[in-house]
């Protein structure tokens, strides 16, 4: 363990046993790089048997040193997970299970890509106890796919909801992004009934992200391809927030829409600010006071001696990340409770503040003040970035 990290210790066991922890853990690798990702990913398979076999040695120290902490939610990330051979999900999910309490297990999801799964690799993982399933899909029109660089095509990504069905994943979510060069607001909306009309139970409206060197960003700036006007965008946010819930899938966060009782617990925990450790390239974690992020260079994290960055929150940070992480939920956050909390900790005068603008975005429609609790209106859903600004 990182010394830097070991000195914490004694307040991470305490933290990991006050209640179940979310256990998160990176899968680096994936069969060819989509255009807009600026992940901790690697086309580079020599590097798999090395990295995943340091992945369950992790489990199992980190299993060890918090003492077998009880673990409520798992989630398999990536990357694309789906790429693990047989032996290696096994290995992988067998290490966890042996190391973690599992008892208080309510969710185990695992991130796949069309095209990379068939009906005797899902039928495995659910056997070996992960029970949700999040299939990368971004679009159901074969040459916006192709400009994302994905490596299925429309028929595989609805083929692939079939046979997660099919091996017994009763919980299944799809990606839909939104803002791709070339995409129509009616295509959207299309692709969102046909994915609703799958059955499938949970579905993220993402916005494409260039903020970072990817090839798609070298296109753009280059004048090749030429992004949707932020008003285009817009119009397909609102078309969405009117159409999903008319097909049974209902916002809880600002881009997640679920059935009832489809929500992803685990990503919930993240705007609920609940703890969670992560494992693997890049991986992120939060115990106590401290959150820290593992090192994105995949082969230094493999060999054990990639940096990672730690940061130890003073009591200012830790209470803004309350409004900053749950004002993304449909349901808001009780303000009550917010300002009880400042009190106790001396920054009273920090929450009046926030309160004060707040209540000025209100006379605006941004936001809604209901009783002792305080939400984004569905405009200030559109307009979350520039809003949530003031917790930073």
């Amino acid at each position: 363990m990182n010394p830097d990290l070991r000195r914490h210790l004694p307040s991470f066991r305490r933290e990991a046993h006050a209640a179940p922890i979310g256990l998160y853990l990176h899968v680096p690798f994936c069969l060819d790089r989509c255009t807009y990702c600026s992940f901790a990913t690697t086309r580079d398979r020599g590097l798999q048997p090395d990295t995943i076999r340091r992945l369950v040695q992790e489990v199992k120290d980190w299993g060890a040193e918090l003492g077998r902490p009880p673990v409520d939610t798992l989630y398999l990330g990536g990357g694309t997970p789906s790429l693990l051979s047989a032996a290696e999900l096994t290995d992988l999910s067998v290490a966890v299970r042996d190391a973690f309490d599992l008892a208080p297990l309510v969710e185990a999801t695992l991130e796949a890509n069309p095209g990379t799964v068939d009906a005797g690799w899902l039928g495995l993982a659910r056997d070996l106890g992960w029970d949700r399933v999040s299939l990368g899909v971004q679009a159901l029109d074969d040459a916006l796919l192709a400009r994302l660089g994905r490596i299925h095509g429309a028929a595989q990504a609805l083929e692939s909801l079939d046979l997660a069905r099919a091996a017994g994943f009763a919980r299944r979510s799809a990606d839909l992004m939104v803002g791709i060069p070339g995409q129509s607001l009616s295509k959207v909306v299309e692709d969102a009934r046909t994915l609703a009309a799958t059955g499938l139970e949970h579905l993220s409206i993402y916005l494409l992200d260039l903020d970072k060197a990817c090839p798609l960003r070298a296109d753009i700036d280059a004048g090749r391809l030429h992004l949707p006007s932020e008003d285009d965008v817009a119009d397909a946010f609102e078309a969405l927030q009117d159409e999903l819930p008319r097909l049974g899938l209902q916002p809880y966060e600002i881009s997640n829409y679920a059935r009832p009782g489809g929500e992803s617990i685990h990503n919930t925990r993240y705007w609920e600010r609940r703890p969670y450790l992560g494992l693997g390239p890049s991986a992120a974690s939060h115990l106590g006071s401290c959150r820290w992020t593992e090192s994105s260079v995949i082969q230094a994290w493999a060999e054990g001696r990639g940096e990672l960055e730690l940061q130890e929150l003073d009591g200012a940070e830790s209470l803004s990340e309350i409004p900053l992480l749950g004002l993304r939920l449909h349901r808001g956050i009780h303000w009550g409770a917010l300002c009880e909390q400042a009190e106790r900790m001396n920054l009273r005068p920090l929450c009046d503040a926030w309160e004060t603008r707040l209540r000025g975005l209100a006379a605006e429609g941004l936001v809604q003040w209901e009783g002792d609790r305080v939400r984004l209106s569905s405009r200030g859903m559109l307009l979350s970035n520039g809003i949530l600004q003031m917790f930073v």
